[in-house]
């Protein structure tokens, strides 16, 4: 059994929407300096690095093949 096209596009953009705010928190680490961050900072910083593994997973479903159909 074979997964829809569009499906598999959906999941990309997806995907990438969420690899964002892990991006965006790592560029902002580097920035900022981890020695200056407080306990908030770290916190958001690993949400937001939780809700980019999510986008990762996403993304290796996406061009994961689908396991075989069983009869």
């Amino acid at each position: 059994m074979t997964r829809h096209p569009l499906l598999t596009i959906l999941m990309v953009l997806v995907g990438i929407i969420l690899l964002l705010p892990g991006v965006c928190a790592a560029g902002f680490m580097i920035m900022s300096g981890l020695s200056r961050g407080s306990g908030a900072w770290l916190g958001l910083w690993a949400f937001c690095f939780l809700i980019s593994a999510g986008g990762v997973f996403l993304l290796y479903s996406a061009f994961r093949k689908p396991p075989p159909a069983t009869p």
